[in-house]
């Protein structure tokens, strides 16, 4: 799709935008769509999802289930020290 300029898609009976997979690539997971004086841009997801994605992160509900076990001293230490280390 090198240097396109512009490109036709068709919209389907339930109002998606057909478009070809390079482009969709080029567009990312959440592309912004912004109404110009001509009509409108569609603008490629951002790097900096980072944060919207952090924020769903912290604020979901937890996936653990059970009670999770801790770790003895001993075993704590034995990650320090390679000669304790059990191998796995």
């Amino acid at each position: 799709m090198g240097n396109v300029k512009e490109i036709d898609v068709k919209i389907d009976s339930e109002g998606r935008m057909c478009l070809p997979p390079a482009i969709r690539r080029q567009l990312g997971k959440h592309p912004t769509l912004k109404k110009t004086e001509e009509g409108y841009l569609l603008i490629s997801s951002k790097q900096n999802d980072f944060l919207e994605e952090f924020r769903k992160l912290i604020t979901s509900k937890h996936r653990r289930t059970g009670k999770p076990t801790l770790a003895s001293p001993e075993e704590m230490k034995s990650i320090w020290d390679p000669t304790k280390r059990q191998s796995g």
